[in-house]
């Protein structure tokens, strides 16, 4: 019983609500004195604990003399008051991350290496995560798991945030072929675009033109299978430096735009 109060009152509910709501289940409904004495709630307290409970979506009062106080069912209390707090942590965490990365940004940071292929795919994704404006990429190669994660953080950014890719077709990894550009078309975002081009053994993300993470890995065969054991992740937060890559990016993808989009019209 302790315990199922306590929890009651996180939703919100003093210990006389909690008392009371609990004491409700039992009856389903009844009269402010039928319910003080199943909850064991003084009788001059029962009336403005069951307002409360009212006010709080907790029951519901039917208006004949003398009142009727029917008790809301707990699945559909608990399905509304875990709804409201999913919505008030994520609403805390939006206001406290924009607070974080907005500090980030401020911050003279040098360059820093990153080890181990779920280190470098992490350090990707938080990277991703604080995009405002846009995500430019080149891959030409992707560790095992790393297309699904980056498109599962595409997939929770702001429509708003221009997402480019310049990708190779396909790329191997321990041996096996992963096909890099149907996996993201198939992702169907309407904020990303795709070009192919030959970029082999590169693989660099630019965050808002502020910050960039470049992947390093040694490959081995004649398919150049990438060894993600070698895998070292470079990042940089020198914003001259970001600046140029971001520039240089995007000269080289719109060139590469209008070319296809030439290629397309059947212009030579």
């Amino acid at each position: 019983m302790e315990s199922i109060i306590e929890s009651l009152e996180k939703f919100g509910l003093t210990r006389y609500e909690a008392k009371a709501y609990i004491g409700m289940t039992n009856l389903i409904s009844g009269k402010a004195e039928e319910i003080a004495n199943a909850s064991e709630i003084p009788r001059s307290k029962i009336y403005n604990t069951l307002k409360e409970l009212d006010k709080k979506g907790f029951i519901t009062i039917t208006h004949t003399r003398p009142l009727e106080y029917k008790v809301v069912p707990p699945s559909e209390i608990f399905k509304m008051k875990k709804e409201e707090l999913i919505k008030e942590l994520e609403s805390s965490q939006e206001k406290l991350e924009e607070i974080y990365n907005d500090q980030i940004s401020e911050i003279q940071a040098p360059v820093w290496l990153i080890k181990t292929s779920e280190n470098i795919i992490n350090k990707e994704i938080e990277i991703i995560k604080r995009a405002r404006k846009s995500i430019n990429m080149r891959i030409g190669f992707l560790l095992e798991g790393e297309g699904e994660a980056l498109i599962k953080a595409f997939q929770e950014l702001p429509r708003g945030v221009a997402i480019k890719i310049l990708a190779t077709p396909e790329c191997y990894i321990d041996g096996e072929k992963l096909e890099i550009i149907k996996m993201f078309e198939e992702a169907n975002l309407d904020n990303l675009e795709i070009i192919e081009t030959d970029i082999k053994f590169v693989k660099i993300v630019i965050r808002d033109g502020k910050e960039l993470f470049r992947t390093i890995v040694k490959f081995t065969g004649e398919e150049k299978s990438i060894l993600p054991e070698t895998s070292v992740g470079v990042q940089n937060r020198y914003e001259d430096i970001c600046q140029n890559f971001d520039e240089r990016f995007l000269n080289q993808f719109n060139k590469m735009k209008a070319k296809k989009n030439k290629k397309n019209k059947g212009i030579t």
